[in-house]
């Protein structure tokens, strides 16, 4: 068994070179892993909520600075705290751009090979900080969570093993650890759900939670997955579309993520003309489907109304205005 410091001391250092260069967006995933590691109360978790603050991250440090003088033992200290947390609260920057915290892959990779040896050495204690810390380095990553997922269920955390599990889950659905972290939650009844991903035609790549589909389910039943939510792309680049699509799964229930589209074809001829189509998802915003292919994809409308569709030539003296009805899997001709 090694001390939480000694699990953490390797981003010690680099943290305070990336503090002192004022490279926030580095320094900040290691400070919070070093409090992940160290907890509150350590005088990391005060760099943290200082390295927030010079970041000019108000909301982030008001929070930091609660923290830790939630943690800490009364006296001035914790008034400090208490005081910086309150002014910064009181100050909120409309203006200032969000930082967005780097993921650290390399710093993260540590930690996951010292959370792996713990593991398979039975220092499950061990095991848990060095996979926190190493979720906190790159939250991207998912790994970490079905590492602490299988880390909680060796300690007897039944209830935390299953959420890490089910988070897990969201982010990677498909796969063979998928299939391994499924198994294990669909022990208990109605924990999963069910997606059922269709599309009204073909899509070249096929992505949901950014993890790449094969293939559609040809039987329909859909995929058990974990509640939460989840975005799906359909990306067709003959058709120039990329199109989004969202679902959200409750615990025993089915739900839907369907690709609705059709194809417009540009037959504008004598004189050659370009086409401009309402969004379906934004009612009275025209899409111009440009020039550059002669057959584009676009969404249909989910209620099936029609859209208002206006045709210009390239000089601008023939306008039309149309209304079209769009219908997933139709081919539209436009002609003049």
């Amino acid at each position: 068994m090694k001390s939480r410091a000694q699990l953490s001391e390797y981003l010690v250092a680099p943290a305070q070179r990336a503090q002192k260069a004022r490279e926030w967006a580095k320094a900040i995933p290691m400070y919070q892993a070093l409090v992940v590691a160290r907890g509150w109360a350590s005088p990391e978790a005060k760099q943290l909520a200082t390295v927030w603050t010079l970041a000019g991250q108000n909301e982030d440090a008001a929070e930091a600075w609660h923290a830790y003088a939630a943690a800490v033992a009364a006296g001035p200290d914790r008034e400090a705290a208490l005081a910086e947390a309150k002014r910064l609260a009181a100050a909120p920057d409309p203006f200032a751009e969000k930082l967005l915290p780097a993921a650290l892959a390399a710093e993260a990779k540590q930690a996951f090979a010292a959370g792996r040896a713990a593991f398979t050495a039975g220092q499950f204690g061990d095991a848990l900080v060095c996979f926190h810390m190493g979720h906190a380095l790159a939250p991207e990553l998912p790994g970490f969570l079905r590492e602490l997922g299988s880390t909680y269920d060796k300690l007897g955390a039944t209830t935390t093993k299953r959420e890490f599990y089910r988070r897990y889950l969201v982010q990677r659905p498909f796969g063979e650890n998928a299939d391994v972290v499924r198994a294990e939650l669909a022990k208990d009844k109605d924990v999963l759900g069910t997606l059922v991903v269709t599309s009204s035609l073909p899509c070249t790549e096929l992505w949901v939670n950014r993890q790449k589909i094969a293939k559609l389910d040809p039987s329909g039943k859909g995929i058990t997955v974990a509640p939460g939510s989840y975005k799906g792309l359909c990306f067709t680049p003959k058709y120039e579309m990329a199109l989004f699509e969202y679902a959200t799964v409750e615990a025993g229930k089915p739900a839907s993520l369907a690709f609705r589209w059709a194809i417009v074809e540009n037959r504008l001829e004598k004189p050659y003309g370009r086409i401009a189509l309402e969004n379906p998802k934004s009612p009275g915003t025209m899409i111009d489907l440009g020039i550059t292919a002669t057959e584009i994809g676009v969404a249909a409308p989910p209620d099936g109304k029609k859209l208002k569709m206006i045709l210009k030539d390239d000089s601008g003296v023939r306008v039309e205005e149309r209304t079209v009805k769009i219908e997933p899997g139709q081919r539209v001709i436009v002609r003049w």
